[in-house]
Protein backbone atom coordinates (compact mmCIF):
# COMPACT_ATOMS: atom_id res chain seq x y z
CA UNK A 1 0.00 0.00 0.00
CA UNK A 2 1.27 3.36 -0.90
CA UNK A 3 0.35 6.77 -0.11
CA UNK A 4 -0.66 9.27 -2.86
CA UNK A 5 -0.74 11.93 -0.55
CA UNK A 6 -1.90 13.66 2.68
CA UNK A 7 -3.44 17.09 2.90
CA UNK A 8 -4.06 18.80 6.14
CA UNK A 9 -7.71 20.23 5.86
CA UNK A 10 -10.03 22.51 7.98
CA UNK A 11 -13.11 19.27 7.06
CA UNK A 12 -13.31 16.57 5.42
CA UNK A 13 -15.69 13.51 4.84
CA UNK A 14 -15.73 10.55 2.99
CA UNK A 15 -18.49 8.90 1.22
CA UNK A 16 -18.68 6.23 -1.66
CA UNK A 17 -14.84 6.57 -1.86
CA UNK A 18 -15.23 10.18 -3.17
CA UNK A 19 -13.67 13.09 -0.49
CA UNK A 20 -15.37 16.38 0.29
CA UNK A 21 -12.30 18.84 1.55
CA UNK A 22 -12.87 22.16 3.25
CA UNK A 23 -9.65 24.48 4.23
CA UNK A 24 -7.52 22.50 1.78
CA UNK A 25 -3.39 23.16 2.30
CA UNK A 26 -4.33 24.45 5.93
CA UNK A 27 -0.79 24.66 7.76
CA UNK A 28 -0.91 27.57 9.98
CA UNK A 29 -2.76 28.17 12.94
CA UNK A 30 -2.98 30.63 15.40
CA UNK A 31 -3.82 30.50 19.11
CA UNK A 32 -4.57 33.20 21.70
CA UNK A 33 -2.23 31.49 24.19
CA UNK A 34 0.25 28.49 25.24
CA UNK A 35 -0.26 25.76 25.37
CA UNK A 36 -2.94 25.57 23.10
CA UNK A 37 -4.49 21.96 21.89
CA UNK A 38 -4.37 21.72 17.77
CA UNK A 39 -6.65 19.88 16.01
CA UNK A 40 -5.90 18.45 12.10
CA UNK A 41 -8.31 16.83 9.83
CA UNK A 42 -6.15 14.93 7.38
CA UNK A 43 -7.85 14.02 3.89
CA UNK A 44 -5.90 11.03 2.54
CA UNK A 45 -5.19 9.11 -0.78
CA UNK A 46 -3.84 5.33 -0.48
CA UNK A 47 -3.18 3.87 -3.81
CA UNK A 48 -2.90 0.08 -3.52
CA UNK A 49 -2.87 -3.22 -5.57
CA UNK A 50 -5.97 -5.64 -5.87
CA UNK A 51 -4.36 -8.22 -3.70
CA UNK A 52 -4.22 -5.76 -1.06
CA UNK A 53 -7.87 -5.31 -0.82
CA UNK A 54 -9.21 -8.41 -2.34
CA UNK A 55 -13.00 -8.88 -0.63
CA UNK A 56 -12.60 -11.65 1.53
CA UNK A 57 -9.32 -11.51 2.47
CA UNK A 58 -8.91 -10.39 6.36
CA UNK A 59 -5.42 -8.55 4.87
CA UNK A 60 -4.70 -5.83 7.83
CA UNK A 61 -2.76 -2.70 7.42
CA UNK A 62 -0.58 -0.79 9.88
CA UNK A 63 -1.25 2.46 10.51
CA UNK A 64 0.53 5.49 12.57
CA UNK A 65 0.17 9.22 12.86
CA UNK A 66 3.33 10.73 14.68
CA UNK A 67 3.73 14.52 15.68
CA UNK A 68 6.66 15.68 15.89
CA UNK A 69 7.61 19.36 18.14
CA UNK A 70 9.71 22.32 17.30
CA UNK A 71 12.58 20.50 17.85
CA UNK A 72 11.96 17.26 16.24
CA UNK A 73 10.93 15.22 19.88
CA UNK A 74 8.57 12.69 19.27
CA UNK A 75 5.17 14.70 20.97
CA UNK A 76 2.60 11.90 20.52
CA UNK A 77 2.20 8.84 18.41
CA UNK A 78 -1.17 6.49 17.73
CA UNK A 79 -1.73 3.91 15.61
CA UNK A 80 -3.48 0.90 14.49
CA UNK A 81 -4.28 -1.79 12.07
CA UNK A 82 -6.87 -1.33 9.69
CA UNK A 83 -8.32 -3.54 6.94
CA UNK A 84 -9.74 -2.29 3.13
CA UNK A 85 -12.96 -3.26 1.37
CA UNK A 86 -12.89 -1.91 -2.01
CA UNK A 87 -13.25 -3.68 -5.46
CA UNK A 88 -10.30 -3.11 -7.63
CA UNK A 89 -11.76 -1.85 -11.24
CA UNK A 90 -8.75 -4.06 -12.69
CA UNK A 91 -6.33 -6.21 -11.09
CA UNK A 92 -3.46 -4.71 -12.95
CA UNK A 93 -4.32 -1.09 -11.92
CA UNK A 94 -3.65 1.02 -8.49
CA UNK A 95 -6.98 1.65 -7.01
CA UNK A 96 -7.31 4.92 -4.87
CA UNK A 97 -8.83 5.06 -1.12
CA UNK A 98 -9.88 7.56 -0.02
CA UNK A 99 -9.69 8.00 3.92
CA UNK A 100 -10.26 10.83 5.94
CA UNK A 101 -8.26 10.90 9.91
CA UNK A 102 -7.38 13.18 12.55
CA UNK A 103 -4.88 14.47 14.76
CA UNK A 104 -4.54 16.32 18.23
CA UNK A 105 -1.94 17.71 20.18
CA UNK A 106 -0.95 20.38 22.66
CA UNK A 107 1.51 22.87 21.25
CA UNK A 108 3.46 23.95 24.32
CA UNK A 109 5.37 26.58 22.01
CA UNK A 110 5.23 28.41 18.73
CA UNK A 111 6.94 26.63 16.15
CA UNK A 112 6.68 24.53 13.02
CA UNK A 113 5.57 20.97 14.36
CA UNK A 114 5.90 17.55 12.37
CA UNK A 115 2.88 15.17 11.30
CA UNK A 116 4.10 11.42 9.95
CA UNK A 117 1.89 9.63 8.27
CA UNK A 118 2.73 5.92 7.71
CA UNK A 119 1.02 3.33 6.67
CA UNK A 120 2.55 0.06 6.45
CA UNK A 121 6.04 0.95 4.81
CA UNK A 122 4.93 4.01 3.10
CA UNK A 123 5.29 7.81 5.03
CA UNK A 124 4.54 11.09 4.46
CA UNK A 125 5.63 13.99 6.17
CA UNK A 126 3.48 17.57 6.43
CA UNK A 127 4.89 20.81 8.53
CA UNK A 128 2.08 22.24 10.95
CA UNK A 129 2.92 25.83 12.18
CA UNK A 130 1.50 27.33 15.63
CA UNK A 131 2.12 30.84 16.11
CA UNK A 132 0.82 33.03 19.07
CA UNK A 133 -1.22 36.10 17.96
CA UNK A 134 -3.67 36.55 15.56
CA UNK A 135 -3.50 36.14 11.88
CA UNK A 136 -2.26 39.11 9.86
CA UNK A 137 -5.73 41.90 8.86
CA UNK A 138 -7.15 40.57 11.97
CA UNK A 139 -8.35 43.07 14.20
CA UNK A 140 -8.96 41.69 17.92
CA UNK A 141 -12.60 42.59 19.04
CA UNK A 142 -11.72 45.29 22.02
CA UNK A 143 -10.00 47.45 19.00
CA UNK A 144 -12.97 47.01 15.86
Amino acid sequence: MNIDWVIPCRYVEVHDNLGTIIGAGIDTYWVPEFPAPIQVLLAVRLLAMAEEIEQGEKQKHAMTNRVRDPRGDVLSEMGGKFSVSAVATNPDWLTGIMAATAIQFEAAEEGTYTIDHLVDNASASLPIHVVEGLPPGVTPPDEA
